[in-house]
C-alpha cells in the first residue's frame, strides 16, 4: 500500500493512483479490512466532505443573512419542508422520523445535513467520473470512511457531537437501493474530514482515506467502460427516466460524431 501513499496526516491518509488498474489494486489488494469502509466519490480532490446545508448556511452568511443560532435555523428549515410536502407524498403516506425526512429531502434536492455514501467503492468511483470536466489538472477522488472506527469514537461523544451513519429504509427509494447507499450526518457546520481530524486525532490508524486518481477525459472514458463491464452505469444505479437519459448520453460519447 505504501507505493500509493502520499501522506498520513493523523487519522486521514492520502493516496495517489495513476491508472484504473492502480485504483483497483489499492482497493482490492492493499487496503486492510476494506469491508469496514463506506465510500464517496467526488469529481474534485479540492472539495471537502461538506453537506449542502453547510454550504447553504455559509453562502447565506456571506451574502448578508443574519448570523442567528444555527440549531434554530436547521429546525425551521426542516419544519418548513414538512409543511411544504403535505399532500405531495401520495395517499396515506407513512409518518417519517427526522432522519427519514432529511433523507427524503436529500433525494429531492433539499439542502440537508446529510452526505451521500455507498457501500460500493466502484459505484462511488462512477459518481466521481460522472461529470465531464474542463479542469484536468485537479484529480478526482474516492473517499473511504471506516464506519467501525466512527462508531467507536461516537461512544465517547454526546449526541450533538456524533457523526451518525444512517442506513434508511430503501423501500421508497429505488435509487438508494441501486447505489447501495447510506448517509452521514454530523454536527452542522462541520465537514466529515474536519470532524475526523478533530475527533479522531489520537487514532494511530487511518479513519478516512483520500484516494486521488486522474481527471483527464481519456482516463474517464476508459474507466467508465470498465465500470460498464461491472454493470455499473446510469441505467443500473438510476432506475428511472433520468438514469435512462444519462445512460444514453454516456453511450453517445463513444460514437463518432
Amino acid at each position: 500500500m505504501d507505493e500509493y501513499l502520499e501522506s498520513s496526516d493523523g487519522p486521514i491518509w492520502h493516496y495517489k493512483t495513476e491508472s484504473f488498474n492502480d485504483l483497483r489494486d489499492l482497493i482490492e489488494n492493499k487496503i486492510n479490512n476494506i469491508d469496514d469502509f463506506v465510500f464517496r466519490g467526488q469529481s474534485s480532490a479540492n472539495w471537502g466532505l461538506t453537506s449542502t446545508l453547510n454550504r447553504l448556511i455559509k453562502h447565506a452568511r456571506e451574502t448578508g443573512a443574519k448570523h442567528g443560532p444555527v440549531d434554530r435555523f436547521v429546525k425551521q428549515h426542516l419544519d418548513r419542508f414538512k409543511l411544504e410536502i403535505r399532500g405531495r407524498r401520495g395517499d396515506n403516506p407513512t409518518k417519517l422520523e427526522e432522519d427519514d425526512l432529511w433523507a427524503l429531502g436529500q433525494h429531492f434536492h433539499l439542502a440537508t445535513p446529510l452526505l451521500d455514501w455507498s457501500r460500493s467503492p466502484y459505484i462511488s468511483i462512477f459518481f466521481a467520473l460522472e461529470a465531464i470536466k474542463d479542469d484536468h489538472a485537479t484529480p478526482r477522488v474516492l473517499w473511504c470512511l471506516n464506519q467501525h472506527k466512527i462508531k467507536s469514537v461516537n461512544e465517547g461523544l454526546s449526541d450533538r457531537q456524533k457523526m451518525k451513519l444512517i442506513f434508511p429504509d430503501t423501500d421508497d427509494n429505488k435509487r438508494l437501493l441501486g447505489q447501495s447507499g447510506l448517509f452521514s450526518k454530523g454536527p452542522v457546520m462541520s465537514s466529515v474530514d474536519e470532524w475526523v481530524k478533530d475527533k479522531c486525532s489520537n487514532s494511530n490508524t487511518a479513519v478516512l482515506l483520500k484516494i486521488e486518481f486522474p481527471s483527464d477525459n481519456n482516463f474517464r472514458k476508459k474507466a467508465l467502460q470498465k465500470l460498464q463491464l461491472m454493470n455499473i452505469n446510469h441505467s443500473t444505479i438510476f432506475p428511472d427516466l433520468i438514469g435512462a437519459s444519462k445512460y444514453c448520453n454516456v453511450i453517445a460519447e463513444n460514437y463518432e460524431i
